[in-house]
């Protein structure tokens, strides 16, 4: 039984509608059960804990959101990740139970007695950690059209978290850790300082100014100033000629796709972060998909240059751990069939 003309926006949400119209409790767990769930962060002066009265649940609930019913981004509306296993260590009383987006087609009121939140948490072992490296797409998103280009053009990252490609909103991890990523790892503090960021990465100012120039002036069919493409660079293209990154001719054209890549996930972090708004954020992903269609020709070449900007940045020649993930994420956007690589037209 489900909801006339809704779609659910992911495959949890489908999960947890399917497992619901069976009268399966136990798959309503297993459907979150590998998932980030979140939860309300409180504002001032409210409870840590968003308990409520719901008659539809019978009785007392906490609720907690799937990634995929999030709603949309509010400035002052925040969410912390957490998980059933959490939940089950930390849950307050036996007579209350768990709502999973209450008041929507995919609601699941789960009971939380002692026995139950011992099912959840060997449910959790048994699905484990989601890993990342996953294409996931949310339905509601963006799925054509220019913005979903330039959201496209942050599926790397995208992929890399396992957050879907195409989501544009309340946060890419969460609150807490979107605002924590964009200090360890780009200096952001603060909207001004991430303006700055964003400046500096959609002005392709973080690739090696060097290998750039030598690869478009070979691009151009000219010969670079320093001699030719560092040593390092052919040896990565010949890898990947082998491992089907770039055709048996091919060559990568330039960089910035690393810069712009991470120029939408800039964006999106954010969004979480709450450093910019929506109508900021659409117009720094617009700009990104038109400045990489200005480098690029297509993905396959926007893809081989966010992996060959990837293995210089984080892998250095050694051919390990960083060189491995960009293959994979090169695979996993060149050849799966959901990919907004295989839906989306580049130009």
């Amino acid at each position: 039984m489900g909801t006339p003309g809704w779609i659910p926006p992911t495959e949890t949400e489908r999960r947890l509608c399917e497992a619901g119209a069976r009268g399966d409790w136990e798959g309503q767990v297993a459907a979150v059960a590998g998932e980030d769930l979140y939860l309300a962060v409180p504002q001032q002066g409210q409870d840590p804990l968003p308990v409520y009265e719901d008659p539809a649940g019978g009785g007392t609930c906490i609720p907690v959101t799937t990634r995929g019913m999030l709603p949309p981004w509010h400035p002052q509306q925040l969410f912390d990740r957490v998980t059933v296993e959490e939940l089950a260590q930390d849950w307050p009383n036996d007579r209350w139970k768990l709502a999973v987006n209450p008041g929507t087609p995919c609601a699941a009121y789960l009971p939380a007695t002692a026995a139950h939140r011992g099912t959840w948490t060997r449910v959790r072992a048994q699905y484990g950690v989601r890993p990342g490296g996953l294409l996931t797409t949310h339905l509601g998103g963006p799925l054509h059209g220019p913005l979903a280009q330039g959201l496209a053009c942050g599926a790397p990252v995208a992929v890399h978290h396992s957050v879907p490609w195409n989501e544009l909103g309340t946060a890419f991890l969460d609150y807490a850790a979107d605002a924590q990523l964009l200090h360890e790892q780009w200096s952001v503090t603060d909207p001004a300082s991430w303006q700055q960021r964003l400046g500096q990465l959609l002005d392709a100012g973080f690739v090696p100014a060097e290998a750039e120039a030598a690869l478009r002036a070979r691009a151009g069919g000219e010969d670079a100033e320093s001699g030719g493409v560092p040593e390092l660079v052919g040896k990565y293209e010949e890898r990947f000629r082998a491992d089907g990154v770039l055709p048996a001719d091919g060559q990568v054209r330039s960089l910035v796709a690393l810069d712009y890549a991470h120029a939408v996930a800039l964006v999106r972090w954010g969004l979480g972060a709450r450093y910019c708004a929506p109508p900021e954020a659409e117009q720094a992903v617009l700009r990104a998909g038109e400045l990489a269609r200005a480098a690029y020709g297509s993905w396959q070449e926007f893809s081989a240059g966010y992996a060959l900007g990837r293995a210089l940045a984080f892998d250095n020649g050694w051919f390990g751990t960083a060189y491995q993930e960009a293959v994979h994420l090169h695979r996993v956007l060149g050849q799966d069939p959901a990919s907004p690589w295989a839906n989306l037209p580049f130009a």
